[in-house]
């Protein structure tokens, strides 16, 4: 559903008063009421599917990650058979069996050595002759719905959730060739964040926020100085497409508006100068939303004249092509109609986001913190198709204050936003959020998806 599909109205739900929405405004206590937030827990979370790691982060028979959210501890483990998830809690005490990443041979209980097959089997039961006899399956390891797309592994708690491929619609279709599949993560960083899991997805579910947050971005000198009203006025804006559970926003400037021409605006061009500097600038400082070779595509951009014209990001595309597979990156094939419907910035609901480029993605993911809704964990992975050397996943670094991350500049500007924001929303002045329908639906888009799991049957 587009944004002509998805009502406007506010949801017929039997939602208490003060969290319900209204049109274009959400309440704020659905960021600061731990009751809000222990609603979540109790009826969001365990009944999505939820994006818990990569395809090479469990390439391996035996490679396993321990997904924490919410409370739960769901371990995904590549088995013989393929991918399998199970809740992480021996069948004896409840111990949990592994944590955070690594690879097994089997599952160990540290507390009195109980043993479990990679395939969730029983496999050795201390002391089995003074135990009850139970049912055989009575001790193996509960499963969780485990499936993929794009490379990515989700799992959902809810054994009657409705298959993954129905819940992610449209994104498996409009992203297909993309190949978001063959990604490898380049860099991953997690970090305790002092604001409510949506408050940080919100950071990312609007780029309106650019030449406020992000002055740099629309400047070729990267200036960092305040914005002036002709830039913030200047500024390309986005098109928000809403559909039943996730949304996307993407660029005006380029494709124009929803319902518009599948093709570049004739009017879009390029500044080699402006390019080569924006590469040199995202790389060091986001490491992703450009691959590495990016950078020779631009610098051979600038000594070609007639890039300069309305002929420029043509020319900039085969150059970043071109560089691409001379390093043996398998650089993916895009008509006009996928990067229209396609890219550029995507909400999987419920608390994840996509950028996605040409041969990269960015990453984020976003997890409550204990029943604390003044924080969260923030998870962000740099994601690029390999070249021929190939990548060695990362693991993940975890960092209890994000000030200590080295995220980069334009990271570190969102994150002291979300923590500005945080302290706003508790102001007795402040009631709620007043929402631009042009460009910040996609956040009372997801908001309206959470009542349906909260107070709908």
């Amino acid at each position: 559903m587009t944004t002509t599909e998805v009502p406007m109205a506010v949801p017929n739900l039997d939602v208490p008063q003060q969290w319900r929405l209204g049109p274009a405004y959400v309440p704020k206590g659905r960021y600061t009421d731990p009751e809000f937030l222990q609603l979540e827990i109790d009826r969001l979370f365990p009944r999505t599917w939820l994006n818990a790691c990569r395809f090479d982060e469990v390439e391996r028979v035996g490679d396993y990650v321990d997904f924490e959210i919410c409370g739960q501890s769901i371990v995904v483990v590549r088995t013989e058979q393929g991918l399998r998830a199970y809740f992480n809690a021996c069948r004896h005490r409840g111990t949990r069996l592994v944590q955070g990443q690594g690879r097994i041979a089997e599952f160990r209980c540290p507390f009195h050595s109980w043993r479990w097959n990679l395939d969730g089997s029983l496999k050795y039961q201390a002391d089995e002759e003074n135990f009850d006899p139970r049912p055989a399956g009575e001790l193996c390891l509960p499963e969780v719905k485990v499936d993929t797309w794009g490379g990515w592994v989700f799992v959902n708690m809810d054994p009657d959730a409705e298959p993954l491929l129905d819940f992610l619609d449209p994104m498996p279709s409009r992203l297909e060739g993309y190949k978001l599949e063959d990604m490898r993560v380049a860099w991953y960083k997690s970090v305790l964040v002092n604001t409510n899991w949506k408050t940080a997805l919100d950071a990312f579910n609007e780029s309106w926020h650019v030449p406020g947050t992000h002055p740099q971005l629309v400047r070729p000198d990267k200036h960092t100085t305040p914005p002036t009203i002709a830039e913030c006025e200047g500024y390309g804006k986005t098109y928000n497409e809403l559909f039943r559970y996730h949304s996307r926003h993407a660029d005006v400037f380029r494709y124009g508006s929803e319902g518009s021409s599948t093709r570049l605006r004739p009017e879009y061009g390029v500044s080699p100068e402006a390019v080569y500097h924006n590469v040199v600038y995202n790389l060091r400082e986001l490491r992703s939303l450009y691959l590495p070779t990016d950078l020779g595509a631009a610098a051979e951009l600038r000594t070609i004249p007639e890039a300069s014209g309305p002929e420029g990001n043509a020319i900039y595309q085969k150059l970043r092509k071109k560089h691409a597979r001379a390093a043996g990156v398998d650089y993916p094939e895009l008509t006009e109609e996928q990067l229209k419907k396609g890219m550029y910035d995507w909400h999987v609901f419920p608390n994840t986001v996509f950028l996605v480029d040409f041969g990269t993605c960015l990453a984020y993911r976003t997890r409550p913190y204990g029943k604390d809704p003044d924080k969260c964990i923030f998870d962000v992975q740099g994601l690029w198709l390999p070249p021929t050397e190939g990548i060695t996943t990362a693991e993940p670094e975890h960092f209890d204050d994000w000030r200590q991350a080295s995220l980069g500049a334009i990271l570190e500007q969102d994150f002291s936003n979300m923590s500005e924001v945080a302290m706003g929303m508790h102001s007795l002045g402040y009631d709620g959020h007043r929402l631009n329908r042009a460009q910040e639906m996609t956040i009372w888009n997801y908001h309206r998806a959470i009542d349906e799991f909260l107070f709908g049957s």
